[in-house]
């Protein structure tokens, strides 16, 4: 069973948007080891640049980022390539805009690595209905 696992996860490709380069690295080796295709973009027009040329199936973006904000990025998704699963991702709650559905699906820094493991199995296994897109 674990090599099914395996094969479902070396299947899907997660792209990670964040400014903290040490954080995007960390977070590539944790899902890398899961068995996912990583792919890492420092900031929002980089993830769009990667998005226009890559098929991805979940992106994990910051929020608070120079440039182009978490949100604005998630709105450009959502217009351009809506079938891409999202999960965002802040170290500041208090600078987070009171939008219930986002608010309810940011995980917050520091995270266990097994919540974000969970989190991301549950959203690229879910049927959409929990995405952020939806």
């Amino acid at each position: 069973m674990a090599n099914r696992k395996m094969k479902s996860s070396s299947s899907r490709t997660i792209l990670i948007v964040d400014d903290e380069e040490a954080l995007s690295h960390m977070l590539n080796d944790l899902l890398s080891g899961e068995g996912y295709k990583v792919l890492e973009a420092n900031n929002a027009a980089r993830a769009l640049g990667v998005l226009k040329s890559t098929h991805v199936d979940l992106m994990i973006s910051d929020i608070i980022m120079p440039g182009m904000d978490g949100f604005e990025l998630v709105a450009k998704v959502k217009e351009l390539y809506p079938q891409v699963k999202i999960q965002l991702v802040s170290g500041y709650s208090e600078q987070i805009q009171d939008d219930n559905v986002l608010h309810k699906k940011i995980l917050y820094k520091p995270y266990s690595q097994f919540d974000m493991i969970d989190r991301v199995k549950d959203i690229l296994s879910s049927d959409g209905l929990d995405n952020v897109n939806q």
